[in-house]
């Protein structure tokens, strides 16, 4: 582990490893701005202030006990314009690589299923571009989806932990890394 993420929002429990963090999500808690309804602002979010262009890496673990319980990486600007990558436990019990990308409200996208609860996450920067991948073995990158926010050049990065429905969610970040630069080509990861 490289960064120390010294700041937070809407801090829970929260576990130094030799390789990472562990997390308790506080209950009923949530980043998300449903669309004309509500904003919900009360998940938790470690995270450091990145300036250019970066890429944010972990391998992320989700126990849920409730649909929509995650863990995940996260870049923010404020309450309505953010980027959130999770491994999500979906209503049908199975997990998923989910992204959200909320500029006034969020665009909330299941991707793939995953044979477990744990995979790896990346969000990479360059410029107003933004790519999402995963990977199941941290080598091999599978692309999620890519588009453009206009983001000031300084934004909140790091990650965080949610418990919508219930109380119960735990997570686990390890091998966490921001770097600088960006990946070269998002359709292939590389």
């Amino acid at each position: 582990m490289t960064t120390t993420f010294n700041s937070s929002l809407n801090a829970c429990k929260i576990t130094s490893t030799d390789t990472g963090f562990q997390l308790a999500a506080n209950a009923k808690t949530d980043f998300i701005c449903k669309y004309k309804e509500y904003v919900k602002d009360t998940a938790s979010f470690f995270y450091i202030e990145k300036t250019g262009d970066f890429t944010i890496k972990a391998e992320v673990e989700t126990k849920g006990n409730s649909a929509y319980d995650a863990a995940f990486l996260m870049v923010r600007d404020t309450e309505t314009r953010w980027i959130k990558l999770a491994v999500e436990l979906g209503v049908d019990t199975s997990y998923n690589v989910v992204s959200v990308i909320t500029d006034t409200w969020s665009d909330d996208a299941n991707g793939e299923l995953i044979p477990s609860d744990k995979c790896w996450l990346r969000i990479t920067r360059k410029g107003d571009l933004w790519g999402l991948h995963y990977s199941l073995n941290g080598d091999k990158w599978r692309f999620v989806r890519c588009f453009g926010l206009d983001l000031p050049s300084t934004v909140k990065v790091g990650f965080g932990i949610q418990a919508p429905l219930g109380d119960k969610c735990e997570g686990k970040l390890d091998f966490i890394t921001v770097t600088d630069g960006s990946v070269q080509n998002f359709r292939d990861g590389n």
